[in-house]
């Protein structure tokens, strides 16, 4: 089967990862992205797209109020894009420079049998790519991935096309009553398992791409307050390439400290995956409604007003992280596997078993 995920970029290297699930079950699968990951995740087949993603457009957006750069939720279940004047002028201006780029790739484009709209775009704000595609008699699946769904909301009229929607954000059970989550898809045999309080003193790590979502006052209070009483380092990682800060994670963390707050999403994402399946034990707040889903889970839970306890009874028994560190590693082969991922959504699409999905 030839599948297309379509996305702004490989967003924490998720559409990237289904693609490499169904290259290893056997499908001819290509991930087209608007730009080039700026944090250094695999890319494939990159348009480089007018006014897709430069520093100044950034600038721009944010003072004419376009797009997702808002921190609030929108209301509504689901939440709706309702676009301003300027944001209307905005897309219909950008959907006539992508459409007549994209134009000479419309029959490479139109040559799958299934497709993956992540964040729930497709190419052009208007839908027209995804109308064609609809009339082609072609599967289509919607991925909501992250903010985009709390931040833009939902686009009525490219969402009504799609089959099915997914998501690997929990809470959007919330705001979305048609969602059906999976699990992020994750690449785990990447990792290898690192031994972990190897040396002098331990290391925790915080590692945010955005510190308001993560929590991160909370987190360098608690350090601040807790190093007058032990001798341990703590490292803030921001503003690296993706390598650089797996090797940091790989060499130098014992601990992670993921996020505290529930504003970014419940629980944790690529952060926690990475240092999970390195072994490496992670904190993060785990929110009544998750832990009930979640049941059994490696994470130990902290938020912003414990934090503080939390970290001081590590470093009061280091050793509690040794067990933690076992059970991290196993809990992600388990419940993350990409394969099993793809698999699973794959089924639903199509309607029957992944025994039964031709993959030639």
């Amino acid at each position: 089967m030839r599948i297309l995920h379509i996305a702004s970029e490989n967003v924490a290297g998720v559409p990237g990862t289904l693609v490499k699930a169904e290259r290893k079950m056997g499908h001819y699968s290509r991930l087209m992205t608007y730009f080039r990951s700026p944090r250094s995740h695999w890319d494939d087949i990159v348009l480089n797209l007018p006014f897709s993603n430069t520093w100044s457009l950034r600038g721009l957006k944010k003072t004419a109020k376009v797009g997702t750069y808002g921190f609030s939720q929108k209301k509504g279940n689901p939440p709706r894009w309702d676009p301003k004047l300027t944001e209307k002028i905005f897309y219909l201006f950008r959907d006539s420079l992508w459409d007549f780029q994209i134009n000479p790739l419309k029959r490479f484009i139109f040559s799958f049998d299934c497709y993956f709209l992540d964040g729930g775009l497709g190419f052009l704000r208007k839908g027209k790519i995804v109308n064609a595609l609809k009339k082609m008699n072609k599967k289509i699946a919607i991925l909501y991935l992250g903010s985009d769904l709390r931040a833009r909301g939902v686009l009525p009229h490219i969402e009504e096309l799609a089959d099915i929607i997914f998501t690997t954000e929990f809470d959007h059970k919330f705001i979305h009553p048609k969602v059906q989550y999976v699990p992020f898809p994750f690449e785990v045999d990447k990792f290898n398992k690192k031994e972990i309080l190897k040396n002098n003193k331990l290391t925790i790590c915080h590692a945010p791409t955005k510190r308001h979502l993560k929590g991160t006052e909370y987190v360098l209070k608690a350090v601040n307050e807790l190093k007058d009483k032990f001798d341990f380092n703590f490292l803030l990682i921001e503003n690296k390439p993706h390598e650089e800060v797996l090797k940091i994670k790989e060499q130098k963390c014992d601990v992670l400290v993921d996020q505290l707050t529930d504003f970014g999403g419940f629980g944790y994402g690529m952060n926690s995956m990475e240092c999970l399946s390195m072994g490496i034990p992670s904190i993060t707040y785990i929110n009544p409604q998750y832990e009930e889903f979640l049941k059994v889970h490696p994470f130990i839970n902290a938020n912003k007003d414990n934090i503080k306890e939390v970290l001081e009874k590590i470093l009061t028994n280091p050793k509690i992280l040794l067990e933690k560190s076992t059970e991290s590693r196993k809990w992600v082969v388990s419940e993350h596997n990409y394969i099993n991922v793809s698999k699973f959504m794959l089924e639903k699409i199509l309607g029957r078993r992944s025994s039964q999905i031709d993959s030639d």
